[in-house]
């Protein structure tokens, strides 16, 4: 019983780890366009910005969560 609550912990835990790294995507490319249609970057300085902002952190968070749980 005590190891099925640590799962439903955990399954909670990754669930709001998606909600908030797809808030951080959104956000990071509303910012990107923003910036791009004031004119402060270029659009191919955009994508690279909210590639490397707004993707890749929560893509390597996502990853490190899945390889922790295939190591125990």
């Amino acid at each position: 019983m005590r190891n099925f609550s640590r799962r439903q912990a955990a399954g909670r835990a990754e669930s709001a780890a998606l909600v908030v790294s797809l808030v951080w995507m959104v956000l990071a490319q509303l910012v990107c366009v923003l910036c791009w249609d004031a004119g402060l970057l270029t659009r191919q300085a955009s994508l690279l910005h909210w590639l490397v902002v707004g993707v890749l952190p929560p893509a390597l968070a996502m990853w490190g969560m899945e390889t922790e749980r295939t190591r125990r």
